[in-house]
């Protein structure tokens, strides 16, 4: 039970709302990274009630939702990485509009990656709970939903 209680903890620490952003003393910081998978089986288990046979019978969607959600926790460090070298050590702000332009686009690119990451997830979340009896479904809901990104603003091009 205390791992459940953690692995909830953990994942709603993660699920901010995208236009909130923590104030520390120094101004608004940097929300957590997201998770690189869901709930561990065990807490599943727990936190919903399944059988042995229903864990059985989870296993594989729950298998290929943490797969998804591995592949786009190392997609979104791939795409840190190569952001930290071209930019050579200056911010966002330093650059000129053409960059900012292209980074931008790149941006779009990226969430629409993204995006189907989370349709994936959101399959995976779904083929799950179909799985589960009407009152497990209801603690199921309960759960925090898998997130692989967050949302922010789209924005058109500069000076828009």
């Amino acid at each position: 039970m205390r791992q459940l209680a953690l692995a909830v903890l953990m994942v709603l620490a993660t699920v901010p709302a995208a236009a909130q952003r923590p104030q520390g003393p120094g101004g608004p910081q940097r929300p957590p990274p997201l998770p690189d998978h869901w709930l561990t089986l065990d807490s599943l288990a727990a936190a919903v009630g399944l059988s042995a046979e229903q864990r059985a019978t989870v296993a594989e969607p729950y298998g290929a939702l943490n797969t998804v959600m591995g592949e786009a926790a190392r997609r979104r460090a791939q795409l840190r990485q190569e952001m930290q070298a071209s930019l050579g050590g200056r911010s966002f702000q330093d650059l000129t509009d053409a960059e900012r332009t292209t980074w931008r686009a790149r941006g779009d690119s990226a969430r629409a990656e993204f995006e189907d990451f989370q349709a994936e997830a959101d399959m995976w979340h779904a083929t799950i709970r179909n799985l589960l009896t009407a009152g497990q479904q209801t603690r199921f809901d309960a759960l925090p939903k898998p997130v692989l990104f967050r949302a922010g603003p789209r924005r058109g091009p500069p000076g828009s």
